[in-house]
């Protein structure tokens, strides 16, 4: 990103704060309107989580992808060039990272009770009228949230598909949110931390 276009940002820790708070209404929105309906809090996902086959391997598929991607990144020669890309965004020090921390609980817990808590349950009820439902309700959360991160490239949301994909199905057979909800908080959060470290690292060998 260009430094005439930084310019026009305002401070990232206000991105963050502004971005988090925003995640933190249409959460409350999703809750308000899930209780004026007279739904259950569990039925949402508020329960301890059932684990089976299903919910292990899917966790397991989620680390292996990830971890591999942040290994392969962490070598590529392209990395500092792609975290400068994302700098409006992307913590590049101590003080980013922060802040950085409030947007990644606040996305790690609002967006999946929107996608997967909210949109999943919903997408759901055509059962009645659709075949295979319970996959498109897996399926459309993922594509929808993977397309909102549009602004990371092409390659970033064919990855974040996967993972929500994964996410998805995680949600689905464990009916419970707190599994996805500490894998997407961890993923935010060591992701802003690699890229940080890798910031720093680069800059040092470049003094």
């Amino acid at each position: 990103m260009s430094e005439e276009i930084g310019d026009l940002l305002p401070p990232k820790k206000h991105i963050y704060y502004t971005n988090g708070l925003t995640l933190v209404i249409g959460a409350l929105i999703v809750l308000t309107s899930w209780n004026i309906s007279d739904r259950t809090w569990i039925s949402l996902g508020w329960k301890w989580p059932d684990i089976n086959i299903f919910v292990i391997v899917s966790i397991t598929a989620v680390m292996i992808f990830y971890l591999g991607d942040v290994l392969y990144g962490m070598i590529s020669k392209n990395k500092i060039q792609q975290i400068e890309a994302m700098s409006f965004v992307v913590p590049l020090n101590k003080n980013d990272y922060k802040h950085y921390i409030f947007l990644a609980f606040a996305a790690g817990i609002c967006e999946e009770i929107v996608f997967r808590g909210f949109l999943v349950n919903y997408l759901f009820q055509l059962e009645n009228y659709i075949y295979y439902a319970q996959y498109i309700a897996i399926t459309i959360p993922a594509v929808v949230f993977a397309v909102s991160h549009l602004y990371q490239g092409l390659w970033a949301v064919f990855k974040i598909f996967i993972v929500a994909l994964l996410f998805g199905v995680i949600f689905w057979y464990s009916k419970s949110l707190l599994i996805v909800v500490i894998l997407h908080v961890m993923v935010d959060l060591i992701s802003g931390l690699v890229a940080w470290l890798s910031y720093q690292k680069e800059s040092e060998n470049n003094s």
